[in-house]
C-alpha cells in the first residue's frame, strides 16, 4: 500500500510561488511525484501559480484604492507590486490575452477599470471621455515606470515613483481641461490631413534631428521663404505616403495654402507654430484650418 502523502495542494503551490518569486517561471522544474498527481503537469502548477499571482495582484493593488487620492493610491500600489514582487509582476503582466489594442490590454491585463474613472470623477471632477483619457494614459506611464523598474532599467524608489506619477497627473489634467487652441500649446495636434498624423508624430521626433531646416524651425519658428518650401516639400515626400502632387489629385480644389497647412500639421507644427511659419495671425491659420477640413469632408 502506497503511503499516504502529507504534501497538500497549498504546500506544492506556495513552494512554487516562492521559487518563481526569485528566479522566474524557469526555475520551475518536476522535482517530486507529487507535483504530478496534484497538478497532473508542471504546466498545471505554472498555470496554478499565474493564478495565485493573479489573485495577489488584484488584492494588493485593489487595496490603493483606499489611499488618498484613490486613483493615484491604485496607480503606486500597482507600482509597488512590480518593485516588491518583479517575477510575479512580469508573469501576470506577460499572460498571453488575446488584446487587439492597448486599451483592451490594459482593461485585461489590469483591470480596475471601472473604480479608477469613479475615483478621477471623486478626486478630478472628470467625466466620461475625459476621465477614461486620464485612466488610460496614467496607466501607460505605470506600465513604462514598472516595466524599467522589473527589468532593472532604474532602481526607483516609491517616493520617486510617485513624484513621476503626480507629475503626470498635473500634466494630463492641464491638458484635459485646456480649451482645443490652448491645447496645441501643450502638445501636436493631430494633423489635418486625410490620412490621419499618428505616425508623424513618431516620425517628426526623428526627422527633426536629421534634416537641418525642420529642426532650426522646430527650435524657432520663423516666416519659411519661398526658396525653402522645396526642401521642407522633399522632406513631406520623403516621409510620408502623402505628397503635394498627390494631394491636389485627391483634392483639385486645395489651393497652394491648403497643402502648406496640411504639410505644417503632419511635421507637428501648432497653430501658433504655423502662424509664424506663413506669416499670418494665429486666427488666420485656425480658420483656413476650418475651412480646410470642410474641403476634405473632415
Amino acid at each position: 500500500m502506497a503511503r499516504p502523502t502529507s504534501v497538500t495542494k497549498e504546500k506544492i503551490l506556495a513552494a512554487a510561488i516562492d521559487i518563481v518569486r526569485k528566479g522566474g517561471p524557469s526555475a520551475l522544474t518536476a522535482g517530486v511525484n507529487a507535483v504530478f498527481s496534484k497538478f497532473g503537469s508542471m504546466e498545471g502548477v505554472l498555470e496554478a501559480v499565474r493564478t495565485e499571482a493573479h489573485r495577489l495582484f488584484k488584492e494588493r493593488v485593489g487595496a490603493g484604492f483606499s489611499l488618498n487620492p484613490p486613483f493615484k493610491g491604485m496607480g503606486l500600489a500597482f507600482l509597488w507590486f512590480a518593485i516588491d514582487e518583479p517575477q510575479l509582476f512580469k508573469l501576470v503582466m506577460d499572460d498571453k490575452a488575446s488584446a487587439t489594442s492597448f486599451e483592451d490590454y490594459i482593461d485585461t491585463q489590469v483591470g480596475f477599470k471601472q473604480e479608477s474613472i469613479a475615483a478621477i470623477g471623486q478626486s478630478f471632477g472628470l467625466q466620461g471621455k475625459d476621465a477614461e483619457m486620464l485612466y488610460y494614459q496614467l496607466m501607460l506611464v505605470g506600465i513604462g515606470l514598472a516595466h524599467t523598474c522589473v527589468e532593472g532599467g532604474a532602481a526607483l524608489s516609491i517616493p520617486q515613483v510617485s513624484e513621476i506619477f503626480g507629475k503626470n497627473v498635473r500634466a494630463f489634467l492641464m491638458v484635459i481641461r485646456a480649451g482645443n487652441d490652448e491645447r496645441e500649446s501643450f502638445m501636436p495636434r493631430e494633423g489635418t490631413g486625410p490620412e490621419g498624423d499618428v505616425e508623424s508624430y513618431l516620425l517628426i521626433h526623428s526627422l527633426a534631428g536629421q534634416n537641418h531646416l525642420l529642426q532650426e524651425l522646430h527650435a524657432a519658428p520663423r516666416y519659411i521663404q519661398d526658396i525653402e518650401w522645396v526642401e521642407m516639400e522633399r522632406v513631406f515626400r520623403n516621409s510620408f505616403s502623402l505628397s503635394p502632387e498627390l494631394l491636389r489629385e485627391k483634392h483639385p480644389n486645395l489651393t497652394r495654402g491648403d497643402v502648406r497647412l496640411i504639410m505644417l500639421s503632419r511635421l507637428q507644427f501648432s497653430v501658433t507654430e504655423q502662424a509664424l511659419l506663413l506669416g499670418i495671425s494665429p486666427a488666420s491659420v485656425t480658420k483656413a484650418r476650418q475651412r480646410l477640413k470642410a474641403k476634405l469632408g473632415m
